[in-house]
């Protein structure tokens, strides 16, 4: 079995966060003006300006998103769509909201596609005190009169990083926008996904000629990525890659915030298992000793 991730260099902040559990996840609006034939994004959502912290609706924005950070015991936020970019003035709101309650160093990352950057929303992001943006670009042209918003971006203190899916076909095309954001000094990580299988894209994808695989993800997706990531370490050494497998999403991303949560919200004769489910204890109950002096005593329940 293959490791989750498959890390070059240091891991971006907010994915360290993410496989720590400790970041939250926000679907801030289904809207998108682009129709990607790779997006796994649910009909139920896709086209729809509805919000979803952790998978749990928003339907008072933002008290449910603060209720469910605390709930979590979130040390920060990802935000996705859709584009967020198209609700920017939602997207600097909320940031700026929660640097004012939770402080500068609670970590804030946001996902946008490089055809949707403009220099009215780039420039609200970039004075919003947001961490990081992850620019999604599978060919060179998408950059086309994008780099000199992107580069606003990078000069406002903003990490900025490529994030693309590892689709099969699409290596030459993926590693010349790596090339060209590189090249101009724009970014300092990338993140390759596995490419996720989900009822929304599966027919776009077998039309395609991509092959469901048994993990969740199109067959191949992995090979590619890490043939991305190898070509770009040669090239560009000091440039941080991450390879983000289905199985990390699926099992140690959500894994984790679930066993996070159930600590804070277990009661005391509750045990958290593994996979983050809750059984009441049933045994004799925890021995509690101390050690004083070189004497161990047991402390009485």
């Amino acid at each position: 079995m293959h490791p989750l991730n498959f890390v070059f260099g240091e891991l971006a902040r907010g994915c360290r966060q993410c496989l720590l559990g400790t970041k939250s996840i926000l679907f801030i609006t289904g809207l998108c003006p682009l129709n990607c034939f790779y997006c796994p994004v649910s009909r139920e959502r896709f086209g729809r300006d509805v919000m979803f912290i952790n998978d749990r609706p928003v339907i008072r924005f933002p008290d449910d998103i603060i209720d469910e950070l605390d709930r979590a015991g979130s040390n920060g936020l990802a935000i996705s769509g859709g584009d967020p970019i198209v609700v920017v003035d939602r997207v600097v709101y909320l940031v700026k909201l929660l640097k004012e309650s939770y402080g500068p160093s609670f970590h804030i990352h946001m996902y946008t596609h490089a055809l949707n950057l403009n220099r009215g929303a780039v420039g609200k992001l970039a004075s919003s005190g947001i961490d990081e943006v992850r620019i999604h670009a599978i060919s060179p042209t998408q950059l086309s009169g994008k780099l000199e918003l992107i580069r606003i971006l990078r000069d406002a203190s903003i990490g900025v990083g490529l994030e693309v899916p590892a689709l099969p076909r699409f290596e030459n095309e993926i590693l010349k926008v790596a090339e060209t954001l590189i090249g101009n000094g724009l970014i300092t990580f990338v993140n390759i996904n596995e490419l996720d299988v989900s009822p929304a894209n599966i027919d776009n994808l077998t039309r395609m000629g991509y092959v469901p695989g048994p993990n969740g993800s199109v067959v191949g997706s992995l090979d590619v990525g890490l043939r991305l990531t190898s070509e770009i370490r040669r090239r560009w050494p000091w440039v941080n890659v991450n390879v983000c497998t289905s199985r990390s999403k699926d099992t140690a991303q959500l894994g984790a915030r679930l066993f996070r949560m159930s600590l804070r919200m277990s009661k005391g004769d509750e045990v958290v298992l593994d996979d983050g489910t809750v059984e009441q204890w049933v045994g004799a109950g925890p021995v509690v000793k101390l050690r004083i002096g070189g004497r161990e005593y047991v402390v009485e329940k």
